[in-house]
């Protein structure tokens, strides 16, 4: 059972009721959420997450800038439509169904890890907080690369994300090696080995790594010293 207080002027409590100014100063039982176990919760600016026991997330408050992961947003509160009236709702909505483990909220972004080890980011992201994607705002779940090992932690602040990992395969921690030693002359060796090894979250940050290259005039380099390093090798 979720408890919540403080101001809930944007939705943020989940409270059905909402009134200019709103505040809660003790905590308020979130009756959307009876019946339904939660094991993780996380408080962001405006919105609130809640990931139950079989892995939903559950997200309600202000999602003006996308941080509650259902788009474009009419005003700054999650709608359903009742009939032929758009109503407001400040209740928690069903934002992924299932396979999330934990959350967490920025003040404007919000980042999930899932079961199978993925993370997904969504909500403001000008700085790249909340998703690979290059857009000011991410408006859907969107995948954060990349990840070595099991997640044990995850935080997000006002513009940036952080993630704590526990590498503890002999792969794994190779992988981390790898990933430390990546630069322009190298990203596509590595990128081979790692497709052929199965390390998908090294080869999309190879990938990432030569993708930013191109995009700023550097191809030709990259190329140069590929080759230079393949005919060394050879020799």
């Amino acid at each position: 059972m979720g408890y919540t207080w403080g101001l809930g002027s944007l939705g943020q409590l989940g409270h059905r009721s909402l009134q200019s100014g709103d505040k809660e100063l003790i905590p308020r039982r979130v009756v959307a959420l009876e019946g339904i176990v939660t094991r993780d919760v996380s408080c962001g600016g405006v919105h609130s997450c809640a990931v139950t026991e079989g892995g939903a997330l559950y997200g309600w408050g202000g999602g003006h800038v996308g941080q509650l992961g259902l788009g474009p947003q009419n005003g700054f509160f999650s709608c359903a439509l009742n009939g032929s009236d758009m109503l407001l709702r400040n209740i928690p909505v069903l934002v992924i169904p299932s396979g999330v483990r934990l959350v967490t909220c920025g003040h404007s972004h919000t980042l999930v890890s899932m079961k199978d080890g993925r993370i997904y980011g969504w909500g403001y992201n000008s700085y790249g907080q909340a998703a690979n994607e290059k857009s000011t705002y991410a408006w859907y779940p969107s995948p954060v690369d990349w990840c070595v090992g099991e997640v044990r932690r995850l935080a997000a602040g006002g513009g940036h994300s952080a993630v704590l990992t526990d590498a503890s395969s002999l792969k794994e921690l190779c992988e981390f090696k790898l990933a430390e030693t990546v630069n322009r002359s190298n990203a596509r060796l590595i990128e081979d080995v790692a497709s052929r090894t199965g390390a998908d979250a090294l080869a999309r940050l190879c990938e990432k790594l030569r993708e930013h290259l191109v995009e700023h005039g550097d191809s030709e380099l990259v190329e140069m010293h590929m080759v230079e390093e393949i005919e060394a090798k050879a020799g």
